[in-house]
């Protein structure tokens, strides 16, 4: 029999292994044991922390309480400050008047900016545009160039988040960026942006800048600029929109049409009728869209023509417009289907049901 074998050697090895699984034990009840006081800890802290900030928010400026000690030392501490700086910007985004200005007086008396601004210069991409968000919110105007550096900046999240900050800051003069901007605007952001946009005054300098980011190389800033003109319903920008639909895109294209007919005059459809078959089959289409809110009497031809296209849904669409916006369109398309039931008894009681003509 092997010498490791024999019995007192074995009572060493199961001793040793149940010396083992009890400290093992007293481990595990020990990190459990901590867990539970930070949780409960953290849990009254974070209680605790509400009710001082819900006191200073809500409060009338002239009455704003006094910040305890106790609350800077929580504040100091980074689960502590990570949760005020949450709730601040929760807020920020949610209050205005006093309670935004209570929001922004609690953020600079606590010192929560330093934090920020080391978030800002963070190498990585998430912290950085936590950092941008809490400092524009916070209304932190010293830091406004920083930021503006990164509406350029090569992580799209950075960009959407500094971008949108401009605008949150200083309005449309923060528009500015479209001047340098390579990288594309997403959709997304375009719509983040147009939403920011309503939140401030008109800026009677968006006129004079729109055509200069019309000839932007940067198709996605094109698209806003129309988006912006459309928007703000930029009339006297007409005939320099009508321009774009020259351009090599054809979502620029698209957009240009969708923004023409936004600021149509009266000749308007007829630029469209004749850029027509210049254009893609998609965007045919998005010009008979138009046509249905804009065209004339003098679009009648160029409608009536578009009844014996071969792709059916351009008769459709030509349909529709030909019905809305002339007289005797509906009588034209009843008598069409009698002569040639298929396809235009189907688009003919299609357009008299659809528009109850």
């Amino acid at each position: 029999m092997s010498s490791l074998l024999q019995p007192v050697y074995l009572l060493i090895a199961a001793a040793i292994v149940t010396i083992g699984i009890f400290l093992l034990i007293l481990v595990i009840y020990g990190r459990l044991h901590f867990s539970r006081k930070k949780y409960g800890y953290q849990k009254a802290a974070r209680q605790q922390l509400e009710t001082w900030i819900s006191e200073m928010i809500f409060s009338e400026p002239e009455e704003r309480p006094s910040i305890s000690k106790e609350f800077y030392q929580m504040a100091k501490n980074p689960a502590g400050r990570s949760y005020v700086l949450n709730e601040l910007v929760n807020a920020r985004k949610n209050f205005t008047d006093a309670a935004a200005e209570n929001t922004k007086f609690l953020y600079e008396q606590l010192g929560l900016k330093k934090y920020s601004l080391k978030k800002l210069h963070s190498a990585k991409w998430h912290v950085k545009a936590r950092g941008i968000q809490e400092l524009y919110l916070m209304g932190q105007s010293d830091v406004l160039e920083s930021i503006y550096k990164n509406t350029n900046g090569r992580h799209e999240f950075v960009r959407m988040e500094a971008q949108t900050g401009i605008i949150h800051m200083i309005g449309f003069e923060g528009l500015r960026f479209l001047d340098l901007v390579s990288y594309p605007l997403t959709e997304w952001q375009q719509i983040k942006l147009l939403e920011q946009l309503n939140f401030s005054k008109m800026n009677v300098r968006l006129s004079p800048a729109i055509p200069g980011w019309l000839n932007s190389p940067n198709d996605t800033v094109v698209i806003f600029a129309l988006k912006l003109a459309e928007e703000y319903q930029q009339i006297a920008l007409h005939d320099t929109i009508l321009l774009c639909l020259r351009h090599p895109s054809e979502v620029v294209r698209r957009q240009t049409i969708h923004t023409l007919v936004a600021i149509a005059d009266e000749n308007t459809p007829r630029h469209l009728t004749g850029h027509f078959y210049k254009e893609t089959p998609a965007n045919r289409l998005v010009i008979l869209d138009g046509l249905q809110k804009i065209a004339t009497e003098e679009e009648a031809p160029f409608l009536i023509g578009q009844l014996e296209d071969e792709n059916d849904m351009i008769k459709l669409k030509a349909a529709k417009a030909l019905a809305l916006n002339t007289n005797g369109g509906l009588t034209l398309l009843e008598e069409k289907s009698l002569q040639i039931p298929e396809p235009y008894r189907e688009i003919f009681l299609h357009v008299k049901s659809e528009f109850a003509l």
